[in-house]
């Protein structure tokens, strides 16, 4: 969803075939547009490279995006600390098809917007495609495994595993009982190292990054740009 420039330019020797040369008085404009539209998200400094690269070049072109984006004045308001964990962390399994392995976790405690709180988040391990749900609450365990079989299971068929963090819906009786009879394995990140569930985490942090941004003024509204969190996830 890039913006379309306003006229062409003559390029330098140096451009690329096929990519469009911008000259310096509208480098700034394009940046902006590209790096704070509702279709990016505000992506770092390598992501709104990446974008711009595919139809525009001038020179020193990832300098000044670097500048822009550590300039951003949202980004810096919404960015999240990073620490990392004491001790090894042990990878999960690699999978081997779509929405085979899945990991599972809340977002919670949000301002209720259109009559939600909450937004379960499920992650593809495989294409690391996300599906966002938004609730009134925290559900239980059987309505988290419905809307597991309302948005996933339904189009794409059992998984093999799930992963979650030790909520009280991934450690019922009902939750594991559910899924032993399907033939699913239920795995739970260990409690002294989350992040060994860190591609759910890793998604939360950007989806929550991402509502800051363009909610921090009205953060009722969240609801309405969630779908707008998950093209960004999905797409770019």
């Amino acid at each position: 969803m890039l913006p379309e420039p306003t006229a062409p330019a003559d390029a330098p020797p140096g451009c690329p075939p096929g990519l469009q040369f911008i000259p310096r008085s509208r480098r700034t404009t394009l940046i902006h547009s590209t790096h704070t539209s509702l279709g990016t998200g505000h992506p770092g400094i390598n992501g709104t490279l990446s974008l711009l690269q595919q139809r525009f070049w001038w020179p020193r072109m990832a300098a000044d995006i670097r500048s822009y984006v550590q300039g951003c004045r949202e980004c810096a308001m919404s960015k999240n600390p990073c620490h990392l964990p004491s001790g090894k962390l042990l990878p999960l399994p690699i999978p081997n098809r779509l929405w085979s392995h899945l990991g599972v976790d809340f977002i919670t405690d949000l301002s209720v917007s259109g009559g939600c709180t909450c937004v379960l988040v499920i992650v593809d391990r495989f294409s690391k495609s996300c599906q966002l749900v938004p609730l009134p609450g925290q559900p239980t365990a059987l309505d988290t495994a419905e809307c597991l079989f309302n948005y996933i299971f339904r189009y794409y068929g059992l998984p093999e595993d799930i992963v979650s963090d030790r909520g009280p819906q991934f450690t019922s009786r009902v939750w594991r009982a559910f899924f032993k009879r399907l033939g699913v394995t239920v795995s739970l990140s260990s409690g002294y190292h989350p992040q060994t569930n860190g591609q759910t985490e890793r998604k939360i942090q950007e989806i929550c990054r991402f509502l800051r941004t363009f909610c921090h003024s009205h953060q009722e509204s969240w609801s309405q740009f969630l779908g707008w969190a998950k093209y960004t996830q999905n797409s770019l």
